[in-house]
């Protein structure tokens, strides 16, 4: 693989920043072992899609579109890594065994499934809002978000198995930000690809869109 050396500064700090957060996943995550390796090549994966990329077609003009996908992009994250650090209690394991359990299965099944839908956006990865190529094979035939509708199981996951109201409160606001980006991203793919009105009419934005027959 041959990396392009006149790529923008910013295509560097972002597989900087990915790769770091990989490190640091495998670090502190040795309560699930091996089991962390989807969640590892999910950061890998972003990593080099930084540096695969081609130049954007098209991105959002305004700073409130920027700031709405990094926050969505790192705010779960970031208050993950606080509460382990300094509160303990923002974190603590949900009673029932039987969540915690279901909680680790959407968990790992999300993790896993994540890497289908980044591998086919790799050349077209970004955190905010822009436009390179439209994918919309693989996962992408059955949702126009895929890997957004794989981190609600991984975040749904996550509450179950750490049930406390300062979690559910960011996954919260996590999901509000969801919509906002999904708003702002599907502005700029419209603008730069005429199609997308048209895989917008046929795919829904987390999953299938369900076709209701009148009942005669």
């Amino acid at each position: 693989m041959k990396l392009d050396s006149t790529r923008h500064w910013s295509d560097w700090v972002g597989a900087a920043v990915f790769v770091a957060i990989g490190v640091n996943l495998w670090r502190q995550s040795a309560e699930f072992g091996i089991l962390i390796l989807p969640s590892l090549m999910q950061e890998l994966i972003v990593a080099v899609s930084f540096l695969l990329r081609p130049r954007a077609r098209g991105r959002a003009a305004s700073w409130q579109a920027r700031t709405v996908a990094y926050l969505h992009t790192f705010s779960v994250m970031g208050f993950l890594w606080y509460a382990s650090a300094h509160r303990p209690d923002w974190l603590r394991p949900t009673p029932v065994p039987e969540l915690r359990t279901i909680g680790a299965v959407l968990w790992l099944c999300g993790a896993v499934f994540s890497l289908w839908p980044l591998w086919y956006l790799r050349r077209s990865f970004s955190v905010e809002p822009e436009a390179r190529t439209l994918v919309t094979s693989g996962p992408y035939r059955w949702a126009r978000h895929p890997i957004y509708a794989v981190y609600l199981w991984i975040n749904i996951g996550i509450l179950l198995r750490h049930m406390t109201a300062p979690l559910a409160a960011v996954l919260l606001g996590w999901t509000a930000l969801l919509v906002w980006r999904i708003r702002y991203e599907e502005a700029v793919l419209t603008e730069a690809f005429p199609d997308y009105l048209d895989y917008r009419a046929r795919v829904g934005a987390l999953g299938p869109k369900l076709k209701l027959r009148a009942v005669r």
